[in-house]
């Protein structure tokens, strides 16, 4: 309701919220767009997908099918392309799932991820893995034109830390409302004060070592 909700307690919650302390790598692939045929979008729930096959495990906002994502219920050689955006770390055996995509796909379609590397937990509903460069590129190893790069880099891995930090003293969900609001006040505003920072993986995703703590990678590979 608060993502999507036009009620003015929606509306404000939207505007009031501090920016999520997150850069983008530019040089990253932008958000995946459906292409002709067949387009999944494995772990979608919750989100507009536009013409991609929402899939997920439960009836969400936006959730077309309800299904796992190590087992898929389309034929081999059916899909051209796959979407598989922060869901790899919430299934118990990822390699699984990767597979289960290979089967799937049609020779030549594209599969394009984007995993945690240095990020908290966040268990939604659980949270399993982290993924290393060298990780993704075995996991990956039965695909052709294989890149892997930073998505989100180490300023945004500190933000994302310090906030969690901060929401350990000042609990943003306790149970006492005014405690409660107040928290909330507080973790705003270092949200605010410290989101201009976050631009500075502009420059340090640059850098030759950044990918030891970079706080995303994306992979995009292709079936041969």
């Amino acid at each position: 309701v608060r993502r999507h909700g036009r009620e003015l307690g929606s509306r404000l919650f939207r505007a009031l919220s501090p920016p999520e302390p997150v850069y983008v790598d530019p040089r990253s692939p932008p958000l995946p767009q459906a292409d002709h045929g067949m387009n999944l979008w494995l772990g979608g729930g919750g989100l507009d997908t536009g013409r991609f096959i929402n899939i997920d495990l439960s009836e969400f906002y936006g959730v077309d099918i309800v299904a796992h994502a190590g087992r898929l219920p389309f034929s081999q050689g059916s899909c051209d392309r796959v979407a598989c955006l922060a869901l790899l770390e919430h299934v118990s055996n990822p390699g699984e799932v990767v597979r289960e995509v290979y089967r799937v796909l049609k020779p030549d379609g594209l599969l394009e991820v984007v995993v945690p590397f240095c990020h908290p937990y966040h268990p939604y509903p659980s949270d399993f893995s982290r993924f290393s460069r060298e990780g993704l590129a075995s996991m990956f190893g039965d695909f052709t034109e294989v890149e892997i790069g930073i998505r989100t880099g180490p300023t945004t891995t500190m933000l994302t830390f310090m906030t969690y930090y901060g929401k350990l003293i000042f609990p943003v969900h306790c149970t006492n409302p005014a405690l409660r609001w107040l928290n909330r006040a507080i973790m705003g505003s270092f949200g605010w004060f410290t989101a201009p920072f976050r631009y500075l993986d502009h420059w340090l995703n640059r850098l030759p070592d950044a990918h030891i703590l970079a706080n995303h990678f994306y992979v995009t590979a292709r079936k041969p």
